[in-house]
C-alpha cells in the first residue's frame, strides 16, 4: 500500500509541478486519477481498510524513532556529566570508556538519521533530506550550485512490462554505478531520489562544464552495459539527464521545472 501511495503521490506531483497554483481539489482530481490508472479505488472499504493499517504502522514506526532518539539524548546527557566528573578527577580511564560510549552514540544517531533521510531502496538521501537539510526557507538555494536531473525512463515501462522487483533492481545499479564514479573522481556531490523514477544530484563544484562530461561518460558507460535479471531478461541501464547551474536564493521547483522539460524534449 505504501508502496503505491508513493508512487500516485510521485505521478501527481510530476504532473502538477509546472502549474503556479495548485488547489486541493485540482490536486485530488490528478490523485484520484494515478490511482485508476493502477487500478486503486481511494473509495473502496479495502482501500479504507488497508489506509488505517498503514497509518497504524506508520506511527508505530515513528514512535520508535522518538524512543530511539530519547534514549539516545538520554545517553548523551549521563555521558556529559560523567565526562565532566572525570575532567575534574583527571581520571583517564574512565574518560577512555566514555570515548567509546560516545562513539557508539554516534552510530546510533547516524542509523537514526538514515532511516529518516536515506530512501529505503537506493540508500540515496530522500525528498524529506532534500527539503528539511538542503535547501532553506521557501525551498530556495542558500548557495551557488549545479543541478542535475537523472531520469530512468524505462523504469515504468519495466515494471509493467516485467514487475517492479527487475524495475527497482534497475534504479539501485544505475545510482549506484553513478555514484560509484563520481566518487572516483573526488566530486563532491549530494544524491537524491526526487521520484519514483527520477534523481538528482547536486554538485558544490563549479565547473558545468566538467560535471556535463563526466555525467555523458557515465551515460555511455551505462549504455555499453547489458543487465539480466534471474529470470534471463536482459535490461540495458539508460538514462536521459539534463544539468543546470542554480544561484543563491534561486527557486528549486524553477530549476526543477527547466530540468523535467529537458529530459521529456529527449523522448
Amino acid at each position: 500500500m505504501k508502496a503505491k501511495l508513493k508512487e500516485i503521490t510521485d505521478s501527481t506531483i510530476n504532473e502538477l509541478l509546472s502549474n503556479e497554483i495548485i488547489l486541493p481539489s485540482c490536486y485530488f482530481q490528478c490523485f484520484d486519477k494515478n490511482a485508476k490508472n493502477i487500478d486503486l479505488d481511494l473509495g473502496s472499504e479495502s482501500f479504507g481498510k488497508e489506509l488505517n493499517n498503514l497509518i497504524f504502522k506508520e506511527y508505530n514506526e515513528i514512535n520508535s524513532y522518538i524512543n530511539d532518539a530519547v534514549k539516545t539524548i538520554d545517553n548523551a546527557a549521563n555521558i556529559t556529566k560523567e565526562a565532566e566528573k572525570a575532567i575534574e578527577s583527571n581520571d583517564s580511564l574512565l574518560l577512555k570508556s566514555l570515548y567509546n560510549q560516545i562513539v557508539n552514540l554516534k552510530k546510533e544517531l547516524e542509523s537514526i538519521t538514515d532511516n529518516v533521510y536515506k530512501d529505503y531502496l537506493t540508500k540515496t538521501y530522500n525528498k524529506k533530506w532534500l527539503y528539511q537539510k538542503y535547501l532553506i526557507d521557501k525551498s530556495i538555494f542558500k548557495n551557488d550550485t549545479i543541478i542535475t536531473l537523472i531520469d530512468v525512463k524505462d523504469y515504468e515501462y519495466i515494471s509493467n512490462t516485467y514487475n517492479k522487483l527487475i524495475a527497482d533492481n534497475l534504479l539501485m545499479y544505475i545510482s549506484s554505478f553513478i555514484s560509484n564514479r563520481l566518487e572516483e573522481e573526488d566530486l563532491d556531490f549530494k544524491f537524491v531520489r526526487y521520484l519514483t523514477n527520477k534523481f538528482i544530484i547536486i554538485f558544490e563544484e563549479k565547473d558545468i562544464h566538467q560535471i556535463n562530461s563526466m555525467v555523458n561518460l557515465v551515460s555511455n558507460m551505462l549504455f555499453e552495459a547489458t543487465l539480466k535479471s534471474n529470470s534471463g531478461i536482459l535490461i540495458k541501464p539508460t538514462f536521459e539527464y539534463a544539468i543546470k547551474e542554480a544561484k543563491k536564493e534561486q527557486i528549486f521547483h524553477d530549476i526543477l521545472e527547466t530540468l523535467i522539460k529537458e529530459t521529456t524534449s529527449k523522448n
